[in-house]
């Protein structure tokens, strides 16, 4: 009877050893395959890289050599230890940071910026005290046409150093301070700088954080410049910076390939650090894995959602439905990318927002210089102020220009509409 028992426990290692190996063997689906492709197909932006200048902007009194040093230095200093945690540049041993208050800048999420200063302009010059330096290093990043970090993240925990986003924001406080003491030029052209900003930042990051910073940024002073506009004269004339900065969006800058592609290189080097692990390798499986996270994050390189980008048309974010049989070897591989799955849909309608915005930004411009009634002019409302699934139109009391809003993850307690006042 023992040797029967034996020869059973045998028999079932050796069929567990056997779906196991068959498992791990497991073929990856040709989808999964080209989602990978795409994903691992980045190519380089040309134009002027400003990512030294955004990694040292809290630090007055560089010029631009001396900031590409500091950054050439905390990139060695990353490379001898990847720490997660590692955030400070080593300028901050030698130079002063410039802080910047949260109160002192206008929000994303469309509340009147120009009330907020109204009602304690004491409150946002205080704020902005000694930041003369950083608007000036601010305004300069419009310049820039990418941003690509140096802080690879292969070899490390898949985690590396983000710049003091935080103070990208501080510029549109200043702008809506400008505009209530009077100085309307200044204010119209800063903050159509800031949005350019926002709009490189989008499209020429190296990660989700970037598209979505830069997203918040060309929200934050597009609703400034549409409470601005309000109340000026319909044939207030735009400074030059807003020539470019206020045109509509393509569907290169919307899309976020560029920023998924950043998202798994990081979770390639996160699922590399783990393989690393003692006894990682019997439960985890670098090629299915990544197949997995394809899933999650290549829908945004898809062809098909360039199309849909430029109808305007919601843009269908991928993720795995279940488990399959290579999660039988792949148990850790299977749990994270299950985890990860949820976190991106609301990304895609949010970049898509923000073109709708803008294009929202510039038909409140030309309803207001029309002659006719709003009714009637929004009857032939030029085509590059609208999409075809998205027309603004009239709010219920008459002094707002509204259009659908497309994300639904409203965290933040936004209205369903995005609205500029006319």
């Amino acid at each position: 009877m023992l040797r029967i028992l034996r020869g059973v426990g045998w028999a079932l290692l050796v069929l567990a050893v056997l779906v196991w190996t068959l498992s791990r063997f497991w073929p990856l689906p040709p989808a999964q395959r080209e989602q990978v492709r795409w994903l691992e197909d980045v190519r380089p932006l040309p134009g002027k890289d400003g990512f030294a200048l955004l990694w040292t902007l809290p630090f007055d009194g560089l010029d631009r050599a001396q900031r590409e040093a500091a950054l050439a230095e905390d990139v060695r200093h990353w490379q001898v230890d990847p720490a997660p945690d590692r955030t400070d540049s080593v300028l901050a041993a030698t130079h002063p940071e410039v802080k910047v208050d949260s109160q002192g800048y206008c929000r994303s999420t469309g509340e009147s910026c120009l009330a907020k200063v109204r009602a304690d302009t004491a409150q946002f010059r205080a704020a902005h005290a000694g930041h003369e330096g950083l608007h000036e290093r601010l305004d300069a990043l419009a310049d820039a046409d990418r941003f690509d970090t140096p802080f690879l993240p292969s070899g490390s925990p898949g985690i590396y150093p983000w710049p003091r986003y935080q103070t990208l924001m501080d510029a549109s406080g200043v702008h809506a301070l400008a505009f209530v003491r009077g100085d309307v030029p200044a204010a119209l052209a800063g903050s159509c700088r800031s949005v350019q900003v926002g709009r490189r930042l989008m499209r020429g990051g190296n990660a989700l954080i970037d598209s979505m910073i830069g997203a918040a940024m060309v929200r934050a002073n597009v609703y400034l410049l549409a409470e601005m506009l309000a109340e000026l004269p319909p044939g207030q004339v735009l400074p030059a910076a807003c020539e470019s900065a206020l045109q509509p969006m393509e569907a290169a800058e919307q899309s976020l390939c560029r920023a998924m592609q950043g998202e798994f290189a990081m979770s390639r080097a996160a699922i590399d650090a783990s393989l690393q692990q003692t006894g990682a390798v019997l439960m985890l499986d670098r090629e299915h894995t990544l197949g997995r996270f394809a899933l999650n994050l290549g829908w945004a390189c898809d062809p098909a959602a360039t199309r849909l980008l430029v109808a305007d048309q919601p843009v269908a974010t991928g993720s795995v439905r279940s488990r399959d049989f290579s999660c039988l070897s792949n148990r850790v591989g299977c749990v994270l990318s299950d985890i990860a799955a949820p976190t991106y849909r609301s990304y895609a309608a949010r970049s898509q927002d923000v073109a709708a915005l803008l294009r929202l930004l510039g038909a409140q411009r030309w309803l207001r210089q029309q002659a006719d009634a709003p009714e009637q002019a929004l009857q032939r409302l030029p085509a590059q102020w609208r999409s075809s699934t998205r027309t603004p139109v009239l709010s219920a009391d008459g002094r707002h220009l509204q259009v659908p809003r497309r994300e639904a993850d409203m965290l933040d307690g936004s209205e369903p509409v995005l609205s500029v006042p006319l």
